[in-house]
């Protein structure tokens, strides 16, 4: 499918996916395990990769060979293929078109299988995807549903074969172009600047250590969002949006290993889709997806024994720190939207919370410069890098005895983990009457833990079970955060007026904090009562894993 004269066709592909008849013999194809790492910046430092002395070294005398391709993706109109974790594109090279069939990516972050077939034209051939289970698979994905291209994707694509020692073999990729989606008259696109690593021959460990030698330095950073998943979300208006994180899907008979690589990835996969939304955008929902992303990162990491824990102490660290400046822009944003708004509201002819509400917003402006100045980082950029290279090196089995703990069974892992949580948070809340503000606080956290737990283990059980001790376990998460928000806003307003006391309209700062406080600290004797109450329900809901 060629562009011309500012015109753009999709090629005509109305059948029905349910009146294939399976051909005996197919188009000869193939599928294998495509192991890559892929990194996203500017042109100017892809530009930069490409002329580094590193990757000339590690190329050796070998030329670099451009071409440029051009890939149509398909789907149902209600995206069956995409909600089942498969995307399917046709991609013309040269003169022939090759159809590929990929799924998402594996627990280790880096691999994901693929299925090629030669096909006769940028028209998808469901019969040609060479494994019978996948294309059974398909076939009954689109049963009854119109098979139609979706959006299409131009790369120049530069490449040229590494060896960084004997026997090691990885395909470095450059690519640059457009996503392109139409709507009607109305065209929409996404630019392309990429950089892939494809390990041909060799050890992940080999992928790893040359994506950190390449990248070092570099303002380059791991993503995990696929030019297809770019692509799908530039047709569902879905481009540069937050996203929360995607439900934890176990099997009963992973063992624990298993099941921690798969929570990683998923942990990983939610900071990195928040990525453009806060760097770009400053979005302040991504500031938050993001901030819980590390959260639930940190919860998953500790579940490591500590004999097994030393190797992931720097992650455990890094995340830390990382959340703890997202932390400070979060509890900013609360501030100014749950915490001085609704005051605003009652007290609208108050010009001094207007003075406030500036100040706060001055300090949200350097706030959130210091969030992108962390995330644009080369210290963020190792870290996810290394996050993902756990999920393929798992570290901690080399320190795992047979009986340790990370190779039980994941079912048995997880109703350890969470019967661990819910008793450290019965203990915090054992006199919850009684509790000051800082335990409160203390008990959120462990409910938290709690929660994060039971997501990412909740598919080992009754999934009704789950739901409904989650919601009750919310409720009370929510209640907990309100009464933390009103102690929040004291510890805020104190801090701006010990900086602003040499400064002019203190008092008038003064006045407004008092106002907030005030109004927030007014609610607090009947949501005590309420939090009595949610504890007491939460308390006597039998645990879902018991």
């Amino acid at each position: 499918m060629m562009l011309a004269r500012g015109h753009w066709r999709w090629p005509n592909c109305g059948w029905e996916a349910g009146n294939i008849s399976f051909k005996q013999s197919f188009a000869a194809g193939s599928m294998h395990l495509e192991t890559e790492l892929k990194f996203i910046g500017s042109e100017e430092a892809i530009s930069q990769l490409r002329r580094s002395a590193e990757l000339r070294r590690i190329a050796g005398n070998r030329r670099a060979h451009t071409r440029t391709l051009n890939a149509v993706y398909f789907d149902t109109e209600n995206f069956a293929l995409r909600k089942a974790g498969l995307v399917l594109r046709v991609r013309s090279e040269g003169q022939s078109f090759v159809q590929t069939l990929k799924s998402s990516y594996r627990d280790d972050l880096a691999t994901r299988s693929e299925y090629k077939a030669d096909v006769d034209s940028h028209t998808p051939d469901v019969s040609a995807i060479p494994d019978s289970r996948m294309r059974w698979r398909v076939s009954q994905l689109l049963k009854g549903h119109t098979l139609k291209a979706i959006f299409e994707v131009e790369t120049k694509r530069t490449r040229v074969l590494l060896t960084p020692k004997r026997g090691t073999e990885i395909e470095a990729a450059f690519d640059t172009g457009l996503i392109r989606y139409f709507d009607g008259d109305h065209a929409q696109s996404l630019p392309i600047s990429e950089f892939e690593l494809e390990l041909l021959k060799g050890n992940v460990d080999d992928l790893f250590a040359t994506a950190h030698a390449l990248t070092d330095e570099l303002p380059v950073t791991l993503s995990l969002l696929a030019k297809s998943e770019r692509g799908y979300g530039l047709a569902r208006g879905e481009v540069g949006k937050p996203v929360q994180a995607k439900p934890v899907k176990l099997a009963e008979s992973m063992t624990a290993d298993d099941a921690l690589c798969v929570v990683i990835a998923s942990c990983l996969h939610h900071l990195l889709g928040n990525w453009s939304a806060v760097t770009i955008d400053g979005d302040s929902e991504g500031i938050h997806q993001m901030r819980v992303a590390l959260r639930r990162l940190r919860v998953a990491l500790s579940m490591l024994e500590t004999p097994v824990q030393s190797p992931m102490a720097g992650l455990l660290e890094q995340a830390r720190e990382t959340a703890a400046v997202l932390g400070r822009a979060r509890d900013l944003d609360v501030f100014l939207e749950e915490i001085i708004a609704p005051v605003t509201e009652v007290y609208s002819d108050e010009r001094q919370l207007q003075e406030l509400t500036s100040h706060v917003l001055a300090r949200r402006r350097l706030a959130r410069e210091q969030v992108v100045a962390v995330l644009d980082s080369d210290g963020f950029r190792k870290f996810v890098l290394q996050l993902a290279a756990v999920t393929y090196q798992r570290p901690w089995l080399a320190r795992a005895e047979h009986n340790d703990a990370v190779v039980r069974g994941a079912y048995d892992f997880s109703c350890a983990q969470l019967s661990y949580r819910l008793s450290r948070a019965m203990r915090t809340g054992e006199q919850i009457e009684d509790l000051d503000a800082q335990e409160r606080h203390d008990l959120r956290i462990k409910l938290k833990k709690l929660r994060y737990t039971a997501d990412f283990f909740g598919s080992l059980f009754s999934g009704k079970k789950v739901r409904r001790y989650l919601k009750r376990l919310s409720r009370l998460q929510q209640l907990l955060g309100d009464m933390n928000d009103a102690a929040t806003a004291r510890a805020l307003v104190h801090n701006i007026l010990v900086e602003q006391r040499d400064r002019e309209a203190p008092l008038d700062l003064a006045y407004a904090g008092g106002l907030v406080v005030g109004w927030h600290g007014s609610r607090s004797v009947k949501r005590s009562k309420a939090l009595k109450q949610k504890w007491r329900r939460f308390t006597k809901l039998k645990p879902f894993w018991v």
